[in-house]
């Protein structure tokens, strides 16, 4: 699973309705964004006084939760006010050129519009069930978070923490073949874990940690170049 490059460095704010979609699954929008440039905002709106805040979850995402005081008068769009509000400042202030609505509501429609013929990228997330065609339609592209071959397991029986890493990254920026170039997952693994230093697990090159990797394969071309990373087949078998 991966989405293609916009830009060689794309500017990315995600927006979350999480009254509307919660945060089940947004780890693994997360990795897939990774493909495709920094993310430099997220926040998630909601009435958090009211809402039984998952604080925990909020702080190990890195989300930045938008406190929405809701009034009997103001009823649930407090939030799609909110967030439409934020992202039209970041539109005229601000350096991201990449924009992810987490919501299945067609009040986003409007918004949706507006930041594209403003020149931007927006990229949609919600729940199949609830989704609107509008919106879908209205999005550059849209991932539907409960959907079967989008939520990939985060966690994988008998592998190491490194391990585990390198195949969400795998799974961030494998093309339509199930390959992914060497340079290309490497740039992927360090926006997944801004920590990560191959040379931490005793490897001189990111090559070397990938060759002594029990999840991957590496293949280097016959002439100079990039190698070309898959799965390890005895993997491939277990999904």
């Amino acid at each position: 699973m991966g989405i293609e490059k916009a830009t060689t460095e794309s500017q990315i704010a995600v927006l979350i309705d999480f009254e509307n979609v919660g945060l089940n699954t947004i780890q693994r929008l997360f990795d897939a964004l990774s493909n495709i440039g920094r993310i430099i905002i997220k926040r998630a709106y909601a009435d958090w006084s009211s809402s039984k805040a998952p604080r925990e979850q909020l702080f190990e995402l890195g989300i930045e939760p938008v406190l929405i005081y809701r009034s009997t008068k103001s009823g649930k769009n407090s939030s799609d006010i909110r967030m439409t509000i934020d992202a039209t400042e970041l539109l005229f202030q601000s350096t991201v050129d990449t924009f992810v609505i987490v919501s299945s509501d067609t009040d986003f429609v409007p918004l949706i519009n507006k930041l594209r013929s403003a020149g931007k990228v927006v990229i949609g997330a919600g729940r199949k069930e609830t989704k609107s065609s509008n919106l879908v339609r209205a999005c550059d592209r849209y991932f539907f978070l409960d959907q079967a071959d989008f939520d990939v397991p985060s966690q994988i029986p008998e592998v190491s923490p490194v391990d585990e890493l390198i195949l969400r990254g795998f799974r961030a920026s494998e093309d339509e073949n199930g390959r992914v170039l060497g340079s290309k997952l490497h740039s992927t693994i360090q926006r997944l874990d801004p920590s990560f230093d191959y040379r931490s697990y005793g490897h001189s090159t990111f090559v070397k940690l990938l060759m002594a990797s029990s999840v991957v394969k590496v293949t280097r071309p016959r002439k100079v170049g990039d190698v070309i990373i898959e799965v390890n087949e005895s993997l491939e078998s277990q999904n």
